[in-house]
């Protein structure tokens, strides 16, 4: 059974099945940042180290494959409905729905045509840079204005994996993370001297800094109830689990023949 394909112009390897068996992974940059990206935009970044330098978390081997990730969700305002630029993790019946991933050099593109509405999520790391951009492009291929909401979301790390694994409580204590002026920043006081920062280039109408208030209780990233509900609780803490989510609503004008 065939999955994808090598676009050998591009080069390029593209799959147009995202139900893939397993895994079809990329490794995104070239120096000190790293991104490891799966064909559903599950993964995790690392600085110069995966075992103790870990910026987002990843949960090996588990149940559903491949989560968390880098996400972008699509919400439609006016009738609820909400789908994720990759296929997962929302999931959608691919019946209704195309998605594409295209793993190129250094860089991974996230396709998704979805109810009218055509949307890219581009990742990459710039060469002399240790940041990983997301360019997000989402078009109107409906007849009709359309009003909906974009909210991003990846999960930070302990840093350390035999801390994110075994130190559970006292990790919890040694966390913080905060909003102001577009931009989320979380902190691991077990090291001081670093922090990680999540932003975009609009102003958000909302953010959620705490893993559980975007995703809610007895949920996953599948059905997060900051996206259910349309909104960002504005979460941040001290302690627990964190997350960088930015909301934003737009509004789409109707394609004209």
């Amino acid at each position: 059974m065939q999955y994808g394909y090598f676009d050998n112009e591009n080069h390029e390897y593209v799959i147009e099945r995202p139900d893939v068996p397993a895994s079809w992974t990329n490794y995104i940059g070239v120096k000190d940042l790293c991104t490891v990206i799966s064909h559903n935009a599950g993964g995790y970044s690392f600085y110069k180290t995966a075992e103790h330098h870990r910026i987002t978390r990843f949960r090996q081997n588990g149940v559903p494959l491949d989560r968390p990730g880098h996400y972008v969700y699509i919400r439609d305002d006016d009738t609820g409905e909400y789908w994720s630029v990759s296929w997962q993790p929302v999931g959608k019946d691919l019946s209704k729905a195309k998605y594409q991933c295209r793993h190129g050099l250094s860089y991974s593109k996230f396709i998704s045509d979805y109810q009218g509405i055509h949307a890219e999520q581009l990742l990459f790391i710039p060469v002399n840079d240790d940041v990983e951009l997301w360019d997000v492009k989402i078009k109107n291929n409906n007849g009709k204005k359309r009003n909906l909401s974009v909210f991003t979301y990846v999960e930070f790390s302990f840093h350390h994996i035999e801390i994110d694994n075994q130190n559970l409580q006292m990790s919890l204590y040694a966390s913080g993370s905060n909003y102001a002026d577009g931009v989320i920043e979380y902190d691991f006081f077990y090291e001081p001297w670093t922090y990680h920062y999540f932003t975009s280039n609009v102003n958000p109408d909302g953010y959620d800094c705490v893993r559980d208030k975007f995703l809610g209780n007895y949920r996953t990233e599948s059905n997060p109830i900051a996206v259910e509900q349309g909104n960002c609780s504005n979460s941040s803490e001290l302690g627990g689990n964190h997350c960088g989510s930015l909301h934003k609503k737009i509004s789409l004008g109707a394609v004209r023949p």
